[in-house]
């Protein structure tokens, strides 16, 4: 019934836009679009969808912290995402302005990206274009700024990696990746981010190098005149200088053995359990990538045998988590399982493999793959309500590949994804040589 309900609502949504999908070409996305092209290599993409009156103003910068290639300088690109709000001399007062707009405004940092956006009423958008574009080009802030900001990051870190699931994330990433920045999580080393206030000299050059209109891509969505649209982009961001030089990210080494850790939580925790594989990069063309992600939700995901086995079933699992998802380069394909008796950890590692090495004997179930496509595909069309909906569906094609286009060809591999190749994704990437499990345990006398 569900999946009728939202098969029925497609062509509804398709009508409403009054336009083909990704410029008049077939594909899942609903919305027409306009690129806007620049010399300087900035790139913007204008998509008329959402409520009347309202626009998302989404700018992505194609750098996180895989791109922090530097010794000892980890957290450098979540650090921005906090002092990019302090303003610049023109608009020193960036919270005050975009306050008396009625703007949602934040951003995030994660291994591939920082994005910032802004949601207002339509009518400030050549105001928000000028005041994006002047702190993307022409950010200011003052040594004893930066300090104050890099000691609120000390903070942070030190909220986050005090959480049970903080410390071990951070313990598997340290386990599985040796080279790669991966290894680090975005907010980055303790030892780094303690030293970070010492290092505005430095940061001032990471917003010069990153900080480049080759390496932002922006979407614009919601309610808007496009002609008038392209030409606000054209007079704010046409100035902005090029330079951006992509940083040389180690490649990861090809792991030749299992490897296994126990760390111990100085607090109170349930046991909990990851068993990690190293995956391909995303990519809206390889098949087998697609079918990667696929894998996650058939073998481990909410409607796989082994979580009705040890979730709902046995009981033996508080929650049972699949990270299959695609990072620019070779992420890690995770399983996480919270066990509630520790006398069960073993079993459930043993749940785990066993479902591993029988999707790689066997096709996957053709029915549940197809309930899954489906469910994906839908899930996609019926989020594309609000304006910022439709900004936020398009960051991983953006940050991936620097283009939206590519969610029409990303969906349409998924959908020609077949049981066979799920079976192949798991054979290519389950494999023992390649596998990391971490364990963590309350430590000994916590409470």
């Amino acid at each position: 019934m569900k999946l009728t309900r939202l098969t029925l609502a497609i062509p509804l949504l398709l009508a409403a836009t009054g336009v083909a999908a990704g410029q008049g070409s077939d594909g899942i996305f609903p919305f027409g679009f306009r690129e806007v092209r620049l010399d300087n290599g900035f790139r913007a993409y204008l998509i008329k969808a959402g409520a009347p009156g309202q626009i998302a103003y989404v700018s992505m910068v194609r750098t996180g912290s895989r791109d922090e290639v530097e010794d000892g300088k980890s957290g450098f690109a979540h650090f921005f995402e906090h002092i990019m709000f302090r303003g610049t001399d023109k608009y020193p007062n960036y919270d005050g302005i975009t306050s008396r707009m009625g703007a949602a405004r934040n951003a995030f940092t994660s291994n591939d990206m920082t994005v910032y956006y802004l949601v207002a009423a339509s009518e400030y958008l050549e105001q928000i274009a000028d005041l994006e574009s002047d702190r993307f080009m022409h950010l200011r802030y003052s040594e004893s700024d930066f300090r104050t900001e890099a000691g609120s990051i000390l903070g942070e870190y030190q909220q986050s990696a005090t959480t049970p699931m903080g410390f071990f994330n951070e313990k598997v990433r340290e386990t599985a990746y040796d080279r790669h920045t991966y290894r680090h999580t975005t907010i980055g080393y303790e030892d780094d981010v303690r030293a970070m206030p010492e290092g505005y000299v430095y940061s001032l050059a990471f917003h010069r190098r990153f900080y480049r209109p080759e390496n932002v891509v922006l979407v614009i969505a919601g309610d808007f005149d496009e002609a008038r649209a392209e030409a606000i982009i054209r007079r704010y961001y046409a100035a902005w200088s090029p330079g951006y030089a992509a940083p040389a990210v180690p490649a990861e080494p090809a792991q030749t053995s299992p490897r296994r850790r126990t760390v111990s939580y100085a607090g109170r925790t349930l046991p909990v359990l990851s068993v990690s594989h190293k995956g391909p990069a995303w990519s809206a063309n390889d098949r087998l990538a697609a079918a990667t992600e696929l894998l996650g939700a058939v073998a481990f995901g909410r409607n796989s045998d082994l979580y009705k086995r040890l979730v709902l079933q046995e009981r033996k699992v508080q929650s049972l988590n699949a990270g299959f998802g695609l990072s620019r380069d070779a992420g890690l394909l995770t399983v996480t399982a919270m066990v509630i008796n520790p006398a069960d950890l073993q079993y459930v590692e043993a749940a785990i493999l066993e479902t591993a090495r029988a999707f790689q004997e066997r096709p996957a179930d053709a029915r549940l793959l197809q309930d899954i496509k489906s469910n994906q595909k839908y899930g996609f069309l019926m989020g594309l309500e609000t304006a910022q909906d439709v900004a936020f569906a398009m960051i991983p094609f953006a940050v991936n590949t620097g283009r939206i286009e590519t969610v029409n060809d990303y969906y349409g591999m998924l959908d020609a994804v077949t049981a066979e190749d799920v079976q192949a994704a798991a054979r290519r990437y389950l494999t023992e040589n390649g596998r990391t499990v971490v364990t963590m345990v309350q430590q000994e006398g916590s409470r």
